[in-house]
């Protein structure tokens, strides 16, 4: 998570009164324009490391819960 947020253009620190941490926001849509880039690579590292496409949709869909977004297509 760190690296990706290092590489967004935008995040938005929020400090929340009566908490003794601040809370980082990052703008969803910019989260997943930056993972699709790396789908079709890592989709040909797993067809090369023998995975099936069941399992390359399971990577997929864990890449899209990690990041808590939503992930509604069916496998």
């Amino acid at each position: 998570m760190m690296m990706v947020m290092c590489c967004l253009d935008s995040l938005d620190a929020l400090k929340v009164q009566g908490q003794p941490q601040v809370q980082v926001q990052i703008n969803p849509l910019e989260v997943v324009q930056f993972i699709s880039g790396g789908f079709v690579p890592m989709n040909e590292m797993c067809e090369r490391a023998g995975m099936n496409e069941r399992q390359i949709f399971e990577r997929t869909k864990a890449v899209f819960e990690y990041f808590n977004l939503p992930f509604d297509v069916q496998g």
